[in-house]
């Protein structure tokens, strides 16, 4: 069986590895760009705020994607592969159906109470035309998600990087343009963008594939249950399958919004932008490590269909080798570098949280382990485990940032959270892949 992960890796799957990978340094490169243009354009309260709304608005356009992103890279392939093949279309649909019924909700929710939700989402109290722009970008930002996993259900990964990186290099172009820099603008901006470019990649798609949806809309029977009974059974079967996973992308995105959220309304929004720096250089670095486990998800979902899952398993476990290898060549150099690295990637004024990054930069190493088995674990198993670690997480970091008053401590609470996470992802694998 390993032989047939081996032809897979030199051949269609090296492709992708190679290309995924050269994608993803690209996008990172990016991220340098967009820090660099905002601390430098925006001031040191101003920075604050938008890192707060950025990790705001990562926690709402996931829990609106409501686990999609990775129902369909695991469904598509079960889909296409199996026997008999059966038409995704319907799934497609259904996966939209749930996205938009989510997200409905938590506009309801976060608008009911609007009054508390400006205080954690955007960083301020009396401003709801900000956070209405926040809510706005955080759907549109799931719909482009919900276009990405869609691309790497199918695995198309020319497409599925390729549309990544041009919503990066998309979304520079008002930093440098506008003439004037705010957060209103700079979200507002990024909201337009980004609208155009998910409506363009639908309407290429659906274009593309019109008569497999038209197939389906127009069946030989034409009644109202034909059409509601199998689209019924998708829903259910995307409910069950990313009801879990929504919690689980709740509970991964809170991990980098808790701490800013928590310093901005306990110590204000200077220290949240010195704090952000660190987390900063963390979640830059870490799609670097996304790269594989982008991949392995669709490619073990099929290996499970033609059953060849222990051949997969064997491939994981080399390249968690390699992973460790990466991410502590990284973490030495960065935090070696870091000083020269933070005045070159955000400004001279943030320097003097050097100390507090290099605590933060230790957390690349677990959080690289569990990127690599949090796919792997949802590929081969229906039950939620990526969402009972992260909930364990979760709460570790509430507890520890409530025990912290220095912005030190918060470093080293997020460090141990990390550590945390990457220790329970590494001993939940070892005990799925047996079953």
């Amino acid at each position: 069986m390993l032989k047939v992960i081996k032809e897979k890796l030199s051949s269609g799957m090296g492709r992708d590895v190679v290309w995924t990978f050269t994608i993803q340094i690209l996008i990172m490169l990016c991220s340098f760009a967009i820090n660099k243009l905002l601390a430098t354009r925006l001031s040191i309260d101003d920075f604050g705020q938008y890192n707060v709304i950025k990790r705001s608005v990562q926690v709402l356009s996931f829990v609106m994607l409501a686990g999609v992103g990775i129902a369909l890279p695991r469904y598509i392939p079960l889909y296409r592969n199996g026997t008999p093949p059966r038409r995704i279309a319907p799934l497609l649909g259904a996966a939209l159906i749930y996205i938009i019924g989510v997200s409905l909700v938590v506009f309801l929710v976060v608008l009911l109470f609007s009054a508390q939700m400006q205080d954690i989402i955007i960083g301020q109290s009396g401003n709801q035309s900000l956070l209405l722009i926040a809510l706005a970008y955080a759907f549109t930002l799931a719909m482009s998600q919900y276009v990405f996993a869609y691309f790497r259900g199918i695995g198309d990964f020319r497409w599925y990087n390729g549309t990544q990186l041009t919503l990066q290099l998309a979304i520079i172009l008002p930093l440098v343009l506008l003439p004037v820099l705010t957060v209103n603008g700079v979200f507002v901006s990024w909201l337009v963008i980004t609208i155009l470019l998910v409506v363009f990649w639908m309407i290429k798609e659906v274009r593309g594939k019109w008569r497999e949806v038209r197939d389906y809309l127009q069946p030989q029977n034409t009644s109202l249950t034909s059409h509601l009974s199998p689209l019924t059974s998708h829903l259910r079967t995307i409910v069950k399958y990313s009801s879990g996973r929504l919690v689980a992308d709740f509970f991964q995105f809170s991990l980098a919004a808790f701490p800013l959220v928590y310093i901005s309304n306990a110590q204000g929004l200077q220290p949240t932008a010195y704090y952000s720096v660190g987390i900063t250089f963390v979640t830059m670095v870490t799609p670097i490590f996304t790269f594989m486990g982008i991949i392995l998800l669709p490619y073990v979902s099929e290996c499970i269909a033609k059953g060849e899952l222990r051949a997969a398993n064997r491939l994981i476990s080399r390249l968690a080798w390699s992973y460790m290898g990466a991410a502590l060549l990284i973490t030495a150099v960065l935090y070696v570098a870091v000083r020269p690295l933070t005045c070159l990637l955000f400004a001279e004024s943030y320097v003097s949280t050097a100390a507090l990054t290099r605590i933060m930069i230790l957390s690349i190493l677990p959080q690289t382990l569990y990127l690599l088995y949090r796919n792997t674990i949802d590929a081969v198993s229906v039950i939620p485990y990526n969402a009972i670690i992260l909930s364990i997480c979760i709460l570790a970091m509430v507890v520890s940032f409530s025990l912290s008053t220095t912005l030190t401590q918060f470093a080293r609470a997020y460090l141990a959270v990390s550590i945390l996470q990457g220790l329970l992802a590494w001993l939940t694998w070892h005990i799925v892949r047996k079953k």
